[in-house]
Order: structure tokens, then sequence, then C-alpha cells
């Protein structure tokens, strides 16, 4: 037998919420959609460095 594989295409979505706030995701996936908010993962990303960045100045000091 022989296996088909598929290409996984990425789509960026764009929208405004009831609010008006502009949400951008990534969305994809073939037999299993998924969702990625931008906005929420780069907020977290900023955290992330945040705090990688004082636990490196409170251990440096």
């Amino acid at each position: 037998m022989t296996e088909q594989k598929e290409a996984v295409a990425m789509h960026l979505h764009t929208y405004r919420d009831k609010s008006h706030s502009r949400h951008f995701n990534l969305s994809g996936g073939s037999s299993h959609l998924w969702t990625i908010d931008l906005v929420t993962v780069t907020g977290e990303a900023v955290l992330a460095v945040g705090l990688a960045g004082a636990l490196v100045a409170l251990w440096v000091h």
C-alpha cells in the first residue's frame, strides 16, 4: 500500500470581537483542526522573556 501525504496549510485569520478588538489567529490541520491566538502567544512570550531576564539579573546580582 502507498501512503498519501497531505500538505497542511496554515491560514492567518483576523477578526474583531464585540468590543471591536482585533484578533489574529493561526489555524490549520486537515484531520484535527487547531487554532492559535497569536496575541495571547505574543503576550506569554513577553512575560516568559521578562521572567527569564529577572532570574538572570537576580543570579548575576
